[in-house]
C-alpha cells in the first residue's frame, strides 16, 4: 500500500461504509427515529421528502471526511480508493433494487437520468412516445424536444385520481399504447398528486400488448421510500435521486438500464473514464456515468447512505414512512379538508396533498411553518411528504396548523 493511500484511509477512518453499517446495525423499525441522528432542530422540521431530504448526520460526516481525505492527498492512489467506494455503492444499490451492478449508472440526479433515456433512445420520424400527463418536465417536455428534432410525435393520457382498482389503471395505460408507440414513460409516484402507479402490473400488461415497446419509469418519489424489485418490474429503465427519499448525498442519482438495451442507448456525455476509441466504453451502464470530474466525496458517501438503508431494510423504511403518512391522512380526514391525493390504499403513498388555491400557496406554507415549525410545499395544493425522521408529534403539529389556517384552503 502506498503512503498516500494509507494516509487517505486513515483520514476516512470511521466514516467508511463498513463502520456506518456497524453503527446502525442495531436499528429496528420501531426505533428508527431514535437511532438516526439528523442536523435539523425540532423547530425546523422537514416534511418535504418529495423535494429534498436531510442527510443522516453520519452520512454528512462521511462526506466531509472523504473530502478532507482528498484534500490531504489528491494522488492517483487516493482517487483510486474513491473509485473503489463508488463501485461498492453501485453494488449495494443494485442489490437492494434486485438487479446487477452492471445495469446501474451513478449519475447526478433523476433529471439527468431521465434525459439519458430521453435523448439516448433512438427515435425516428413517425415513432410515437406516450406519456402520463403527471410526469416531471425532465420526463415530459424533454420528450417533446427530442420528438421535434426527429419528427416523432408525443401523446399524453390521464389517470383519474379517483380510479377504483388496479385493473382500471392498468387498462388506461394499455389503452394509451398504439401500434406505432415505441416508448411509454411514466412516473412511479406523482409529485403533484401522490398517486402511486402499480408499475409491475402496468409493465406486464404493456408487454402483452406490444412486446417491443421501451418502458421508462421515473422513480424520483420511490427510490428510498418504497421496497423496489426491478427484477420483478419489466421496465427497461428506471431513474432516481439520492437527495430525496434515499436521504443520501446531493447531486447524486441513479439510472437503471436493462442489460439488453445498454448498447443501443446513446450516452449524453462521453468523458473519463471512457477510453480512446468509440468502442472503448466503460463496462455496462457505467458508460452513462462517464461524466468527467464529480464531487468524489458525494459519490463515495452514497455507499454510507446505502448501508443505512440495508440495515433498516427497504421494506422497513417503506412501512415506517407509510405509517406516518397514514396518521397524517387520518388527521386531515378528521378536519374534513379536500384532498388532491387519493385515499384508495391501492394508490396511496407518502406524498399527501390537500387542495388549496394556487395563489395562497406561498402564504399558506409560510403560515403552517410559523404555527408548527414544519416545512411543507405548495406543489399541487398543500403537499406534505413525511419520511422516517418524522414523528407522530410532527404530524399532530402540522394538522393543528392546517386547522388554524383552514380559511386559506378555499
Amino acid at each position: 500500500m502506498t503512503i498516500a493511500r494509507r494516509e487517505f484511509l486513515k483520514v476516512v477512518g470511521s466514516a467508511s461504509v463498513a463502520s456506518s453499517l456497524a453503527t446502525y446495525s442495531a436499528a429496528s423499525l420501531g426505533a428508527v427515529s431514535d437511532s438516526l441522528a439528523f442536523g435539523f432542530t425540532d423547530e425546523n422540521v422537514p416534511m418535504n421528502a418529495a423535494n429534498l431530504c436531510p442527510m443522516p448526520s453520519n452520512v454528512t460526516t462521511a462526506h466531509a471526511r472523504y473530502a478532507q481525505a482528498l484534500d490531504l492527498s489528491l494522488s492517483s492512489a487516493s482517487r483510486a480508493t474513491i473509485v473503489g467506494f463508488k463501485e461498492e455503492a453501485r453494488s449495494r444499490v443494485a442489490a437492494m433494487l434486485g438487479t446487477s451492478p452492471d445495469e446501474i449508472a451513478i449519475v447526478r440526479n433523476t433529471s439527468e437520468a431521465n434525459n439519458v433515456i430521453v435523448q439516448g433512445v433512438p427515435l425516428q420520424a413517425g415513432d410515437e412516445v406516450v406519456l402520463w400527463d403527471q410526469n416531471h418536465p425532465s420526463n415530459s417536455v424533454a420528450w417533446d424536444v427530442h420528438a421535434k428534432r426527429e419528427g416523432a410525435s408525443v401523446r399524453r393520457f390521464s389517470v383519474p385520481t379517483d380510479t377504483n382498482s388496479i385493473d382500471e389503471v392498468v387498462d388506461l395505460f394499455v389503452a394509451a399504447v398504439s401500434d406505432k408507440t415505441t416508448v411509454i414513460s411514466f412516473t412511479h409516484i406523482s409529485n403533484i398528486t401522490g398517486f402511486r402507479t402499480p408499475a409491475a402490473e402496468i409493465c406486464a400488461a404493456i408487454r402483452k400488448r406490444k412486446a417491443d415497446i421501451f418502458i421508462h419509469v421515473d422513480g424520483a418519489q420511490t427510490w428510498g421510500a418504497v421496497d423496489i424489485d426491478l427484477g420483478a418490474i419489466e421496465a427497461d429503465s428506471f431513474s432516481g435521486s439520492a437527495h430525496k427519499w434515499f436521504m443520501g448525498p446531493r447531486e447524486i442519482g441513479i439510472l437503471y438500464v436493462r442489460e439488453q438495451h445498454i448498447d443501443s442507448i446513446w450516452p449524453n456525455i462521453v468523458s473519463i473514464p471512457w477510453g480512446q476509441t468509440v468502442d472503448d466504453a466503460p463496462a455496462g451502464a457505467r458508460k452513462f456515468d462517464a461524466l468527467g470530474q464529480r464531487d468524489d466525496a458525494a459519490v463515495a458517501s452514497l455507499g454510507d447512505a446505502a448501508a443505512l438503508h440495508e440495515a433498516m431494510t427497504p421494506a422497513g423504511v417503506e412501512a415506517r414512512s407509510m405509517m406516518i403518512a397514514d396518521r397524517l391522512r387520518e388527521g386531515l380526514h378528521d378536519l374534513g379538508v379536500k384532498f388532491v391525493s387519493t385515499s384508495n390504499p391501492s394508490f396511496t403513498s407518502s406524498v399527501v396533498i390537500i387542495s388549496a388555491p394556487r395563489e395562497n400557496g406561498r402564504a399558506l406554507t409560510g403560515q403552517v411553518y410559523d404555527d408548527s415549525g414544519i416545512i411543507t410545499a405548495a406543489t399541487g395544493g398543500l403537499r406534505m411528504s413525511p419520511h422516517v425522521y418524522n414523528t407522530e408529534d410532527h404530524v399532530d403539529r402540522v394538522v393543528a396548523a392546517i386547522k388554524k389556517s383552514r380559511n386559506m384552503l378555499s
